[in-house]
């Protein structure tokens, strides 16, 4: 949440609202009123005007400023004409600009610089493209994550829409495409952007006709859910005639033929022309040769949509209390900015190669049982390195000053020791590990590469000024060396006459007299200040002998003949060096420019490295510490956590986490169905089984006291929906359409999690979508191993051929003073009531109203009541035990299964919520009315 801030100065950096500029007076306003309505009017943009110190927002914007980050409107200006407007300090401006681009709004961000009479756009800004601001955003803050930005673009052929999605990642230099067939959920599409972590897509707005609108309105609401900012672009950006010659210019080594897996997909061809000409990737002045192009697989990672993420809390959100409520939160105990980032990454790519994932887990391993080289690292070679990635950012487009170019010299000399420290390694991963970083490091710090970098800067770098001044030392030019002579030459002769003065005033320099620079007219200049005191005793040899340049209350300035002439010479000399000095920074830079290609290695190792420290740190100051997981194929059929704990749960204050197994084997309990009181724990025991799956799947240790765990190409889940009023969908329709994805994107390969299905609607309806929901997933079309937590306890007779096993949450009841207590222990077998009366009297409801639901209940839970129960399960009867027959069992089944699929055709994305209900009425018409008896 922007801060609070106070009113004061407009020059002062320390504030943030400022007093109305001078240059607005009448005729001015007037004439940039005339200039500002000539100005597109868009909501979403947000324009900033340069006033030499401060900035100055108009219009509707300067109400949205004022009322988001002053968090008052008083701060508006001229709120009474047809141009209200706010000033902004230059302190605020990085602040608005870090929310408007960084924190997940929909806005552009423009710069206008005056020229002359007139106003001209400097810069822009999307949240997808922020490099234009790249100082102001990351000046005293981390580079938390890479803005990337995707193009998607659709077709059409023999009825089958296709989209082609592209994006480019300018912090990697990466390029990639694809183009994948949509299916009606657009589930493919979703699982990509989530992965790519875009921040915004280009959209061909043209190409929208060509799906129906079913799809037209599934897209609008998968773009919102996965928190793109969306920017609608004509066809004509999408014309991918000239693609291989712009990719020629911008790809490593120019060789465009070796690309024919990409180049042969011609809708994936068209957005990546989109998202070349958007991103102005061909407008960088160093953009030539440094893109690496690939198709981009999809499959190569886990499939977890927007909706799985949040389920799972994989990411923070802005309603967490504090940074372990996610799962990023919970493992970023990362040193380096660019470690935060590729964590980040890495939680939105689970791997599902073996191998990968086993490589990750050895580098934790040894990490885990070396502590010395763990703390080494950690405490002393990764603590303070600097964010090697976004400086060779900067190398690359050659926007790199001296001070960043000495913080790669240091992060380059701390690479010996890193080496060391693997070398030193003796466990079980000794030689892996050498191959996997040491050598590397030492190939990348050879004479012929980084320590010839270390050479150059060591000779550039002015050592003796650091760390107060960056400046190249007069020993690296003849030429700056003999200015730097001249330069001392004249200060030692501006000090010696400013002695002078003070013998002859009768004042003692640095005490009564000060040497100090003027600024006039943009020109600094020595001169000499008297205080106020001192000046009345020497006024008149001061008017005699010397010049006054100005008189204030904090002194007066005043200089001589001779310090003029010297100071003068001095400010030829200095702009003389300076220029120097800029020429010969840029041949640095063009020098050290040549080593970003090691650099790019490094940093890619250093992140990595980084990420991996911090999921070994991460596993051994848990409560009680994580476990290698061992993976096994996906059709080996096992999900087996031994005391399994919910990591982001147990970390919390006040919990004593209790562990439960988990034993998921197909064809004895692929498909577990969790009963029991609420509050009870089968909602976080649900989760911490997914939780599991993604950290042994990214790489981490896992909260269990041992794992086996086969490895996963999705994970789905459906736990909770709440009402989405603006779209016309109500609870029931929000959870049919997150279960309707389920349906269509599940495989035997995939793990679902489900908590609470159907309680959105009356009772029987709700257990029979439950039901033939069920039958589905575990039937052996699909087969997914499933974690289903419900309170319709009929759902526990469900038989099926993966194995169907019923746990409920672990209860019990006080026979004196009939109080509940939850044991939060998963144990075998089904439940046969969920004590919601009990949990209410837990949360205080009156004496009264417990005792007329008790009441209800009883009578409920009547004859009439047990009648209709009769229809669709097994029910416990006082005298024994009655089944439905086969027969009728057999009937249910086949009509419930018919009705799902008849379900599952329903086109809801295209339907408003009042023909949904009334497809639905139509749908529920066609069951047999035991299916629809209502409770008395």
């Amino acid at each position: 949440m922007p801060p609070k801030v106070q009113l004061d100065d407009p020059m002062d950096e320390d504030v943030s609202v400022d007093v109305a500029p001078k240059d607005l007076d009448d005729k001015s306003l007037r004439a940039f009123t005339s200039f500002f309505k000539t100005l597109q009017n868009d909501p979403n943009v947000i324009r900033f005007f340069d006033r030499k110190g401060y900035y100055s927002v108009h219009g509707p914007a300067a109400n949205l400023i004022a009322r988001q980050f002053y968090r008052t409107t008083a701060v508006v200006r001229g709120a009474d004409t047809d141009l209200p407007y706010v000033n902004v300090n230059r302190a605020m401006f990085e602040t608005i600009l870090r929310e408007l681009l960084l924190g997940g709004t929909a806005h552009v961000v423009e710069l206008y610089e005056s020229a002359g009479t007139a106003w001209k756009l400097t810069r822009s800004a999307t949240p997808g493209k922020v490099s234009a601001f790249d100082d102001e955003l990351y000046r005293n803050v981390e580079m938390a994550e890479v803005p990337v930005v995707a193009a998607i673009t659709f077709t059409v052929a023999e009825g089958q829409a296709t989209a082609g999605v592209a994006y480019v990642d300018s912090s990697s230099c990466q390029l990639g495409a694809n183009e994948m067939l949509l299916d009606d959920q657009l589930s493919g599409l979703e699982a990509v952007l989530v992965q790519l972590g875009a921040r915004e897509a280009v959209l061909n707005k043209d190409s929208l006709s060509s799906l129906d609108a079913g799809q037209r309105s599934r897209l609008t609401a998968l773009l919102e859910g996965v928190g793109l900012m969306v920017t609608e672009r004509p066809a004509s950006l999408f014309n991918s005639k000239h693609l291989e010659a712009d990719l020629a210019k911008v790809i490593k080594g120019g060789t465009v033929e070796r690309h024919g897996d990409v180049l042969e997909r011609r809708t994936a061809c068209s957005a990546l022309a989109a998202v070349l000409s958007y991103s102005e990737v061909m407008a960088e002045s160093s953009g030539g040769g440094r893109y690496l192009l690939s198709l981009y697989n999809p499959g190569c990672y886990l499939r977890l949509d927007a909706t799985a993420q949040r389920a799972l809390n994989v990411l923070p959100s802005r309603a967490d209390a504090n940074s372990t409520y996610s799962l990023y939160g919970l493992l970023n105990r990362c040193r380096t900015a660019m470690g935060k980032r590729r964590l980040k990454c890495w939680l939105k790519q689970p791997l599902v190669d073996l191998a990968a994932i086993s490589q990750r887990h050895d580098v934790v391993e040894a990490l885990v049982t070396d502590q010395e080289m763990r703390q080494r690292l950690r405490d002393q070679q990764f603590r303070g390195l600097p964010d090697v990635e976004r400086l060779t950012r900067k190398l690359q487009s050659r926007r790199i000053s001296l001070q960043e170019l000495h913080q790669l010299y240091r992060a380059s000399a701390r690479l010996p020791s890193i080496e060391e420290a693997f070398r030193c390694h003796e466990g079980p991963h000794a030689a892996s590990l050498v191959e996997r970083y040491a050598d590397p490091l030492a190939e990348h710090h050879d004479p012929n590469h980084l320590q010839r970098f270390e050479e150059l800067l060591e000779a550039a770098l002015d050592l003796d000024r650091l760390p107060n001044e960056y400046l190249i030392s007069p020993t690296y030019d003849n030429r700056l060396g003999t200015l730097a002579d001249a330069k001392k030459q004249l200060e030692d002769e501006i000090t010696d006459l400013a002695q002078s003065a003070a013998d002859d005033l009768g004042l003692i320099l640095d005490k009564t007299l000060k040497l100090e620079w003027h600024k006039a007219a943009h020109v600094r200049t020595r001169c000499l200040r008297i205080t106020q005191k001192e000046e009345k005793n020497v006024r008149g040899k001061l008017q005699a002998k010397y010049m006054v340049i100005e008189t204030r209350k904090d002194g007066t300035k005043f200089t001589s003949r001779a310090l003029k002439n010297a100071a003068e010479r001095l400010n030829a000399i200095s702009g003389e060096y300076l220029a120097l000095q800029a020429e010969l920074v840029e041949q640095v830079v063009v020098v050290a420019h040549t080593f970003v290609e090691v650099w790019e290695a490094v940093s890619a190792l250093l992140s990595e490295l980084d990420v991996l420290l911090s999921f070994a740190e991460a596993a051994v100051v848990a409560p009680v510490p994580y476990v290698r997981p061992e993976l096994l194929g996906p059709d080996e059929g096992i999900i087996e956590l031994r005391e399994c704990r919910h990591p982001n749960v147990e970390v919390q204050d006040g919990v004593s986490f209790i562990p439960n197994d988990c034993i998921m084997r197909r064809g004895e309990s692929w498909f577990n169905i969790i009963t029991g009181p609420n509050m009870g724990g089968k909602s976080t025991y649900i989760r911490q089984v997914g939780v599991a799956v993604l950290l042994a799947q990214v790489g981490c240790f896992v909260p269990c006291s041992s794992a086996r765990i086969s490895v996963r190409d999705s994970i789905f889940c459906r736990v909770g929906a709440g009402d989405c009023q603006m779209k016309g969908f109500s609870t029931f329709m929000a959870e049919m359409l997150e279960t309707a994805a389920i349906l269509r994107g599940a495989s035997s390969h995939s793990l679902v999690i489900i908590d609470e299905l159907g309680r959105g609607t009356s009772t029987y309806d709700g257990f029979g979508l439950a039901w033939a929901i069920s039958e589905h997933l575990a039937g052996p079309d699909v087969g997914a191993p499933t974690l289903f937590a419900t309170h319709f306890h009929e759902l526990t007779e469900l038989k099926a051929a993966v194995g169907v096993k019923n746990l409920q949450a672990a209860a019990m009841i006080d026979p004196k003073t009939n109080r509940l207590t939850m044991l939060y222990s998963i144990r075998e077998g089904a439940c046969d009531q969920s004590f919601g009366v009990h949990v209410a009297e837990s949360a205080g409801f009156p004496p009264q109203v417990i005792a007329m639901a008790n009441e209800r209940l009883r009578e409920l839970e009547g004859p009439s009541a047990k009648r209709a129960r009769d229809n669709v399960t097994e029910i416990q009867m006082e005298n024994g035990q009655r089944q439905r027959t086969e027969e009728e069992a057999g009937a249910d089944v086949a009509e419930l299964q018919s009705f799902l699929r008849s379900f599952c055709n329903l086109p809801l994305d295209g339907m408003s919520a009042t023909d949904a209900v009334a497809a639905m009425d139509q749908l529920l018409a066609t069951l047999p009315p035991r299916l629809l008896a209502e409770s008395t």
